[in-house]
């Protein structure tokens, strides 16, 4: 393959043939993948995603591999996976530079651990920060998009380029690289002193009590209807516990579907088709996904 090729002749990084879905998501479910290209650096990933894009290459970014379902099947296409890259967290005057590779759970405990306490609801947020700004990650009444000063990503040129917060169009579960292609790398953070430890670790508590954290999934499946949650939609069907193959509605948590060995991603996907179709037809609610299908 002329890019594996490449990627090894300009040393930009590794390349993995014939990798398993399984092995890059956290539902640990999915078919082989052709390429996966693990970035060396920033500048690296430049040149890489440029030479993939100039050759209209298939590709599909992931980070932490939540939130994502993908097939069982072949993908013929390259994976470009970022759970590899070195991450930063640097004090500026104005805030404080991250890395978007940086996982977001981790963040909120180092961000707490020196009293910039404002990003304590990441703390029950699995992935990488680019994922969370990328699809405006939320809990407790509070968004990523409340903190970001700025965000910089790669174009499909190579180039990096700033994109500032009142230009990124956040919305629930949405942003402006919903409709652009391109890799955010980095953001600025606006934080104050504030001491949320103790917050952080009731919240992690509550957690192991209501979510299946013991089992793989993919975290919540749905997104949150403004009426009513959608775990207690799931519950008023009775679907709690409900089982198509090796994939389960989870016991603890009924908006996580959750994989007891060996599910297979067309299961998991027939079990959320289910939910949907029985909730617009008996409760007429229509539930809207959270998740990426690929």
């Amino acid at each position: 393959m002329e890019f594996s090729r490449f990627v090894i002749d300009n040393e930009l990084g590794s390349i993995e043939s014939d990798y398993s879905f399984k092995s890059l998501t956290t539902i640990g479910s999915g078919g082989n993948i052709k390429c996966v290209y693990f970035p060396k650096d920033i500048d690296s990933l430049r040149k890489a995603y440029k030479y993939i894009k100039d050759n209209n290459l298939m590709h599909f970014i992931i980070g932490n591999g939540s939130n994502i379902l993908p097939s069982d099947n072949y993908y013929e296409g390259i994976v470009i996976c970022l759970k590899r890259m070195k991450y930063t967290m640097e004090m500026l005057d104005d805030g404080v530079l991250v890395s978007a590779f940086y996982p977001t759970v981790k963040l909120a405990y180092d961000l707490a651990e020196c009293e910039l306490g404002d990003l304590s609801f990441l703390g029950g947020i699995p992935g990488l920060l680019g994922g969370a700004i990328y699809n405006n990650s939320g809990a407790y009444n509070d968004h990523i998009s409340n903190h970001i000063l700025c965000v910089r990503y790669i174009d499909t040129a190579g180039e990096i380029q700033e994109i500032k917060n009142n230009a990124c169009a956040f919305g629930y579960r949405k942003s402006i690289f919903h409709h652009i292609e391109g890799i955010i790398i980095e953001t600025l953070i606006k934080v104050s002193k504030i001491d949320t430890k103790d917050i952080l670790e009731k919240r992690k508590k509550s957690r192991l009590l209501s979510q299946p954290l013991n089992h793989k999934s993919m975290g919540s499946i749905f997104r949150n209807n403004p009426l009513i949650p959608s775990w207690q939609i799931i519950d008023g069907l009775g679907m709690r516990g409900f089982k198509i193959g090796d994939a389960a509605v989870s016991m603890k948590h009924t908006n996580f579907i959750i994989n007891l060995g060996d599910a297979k991603s067309q299961d998991i996907l027939s079990l959320i088709e289910l939910i949907e179709k029985r909730s617009k037809l008996e409760l007429g609610i229509e539930l809207f996904r959270e998740i990426t299908v690929i």
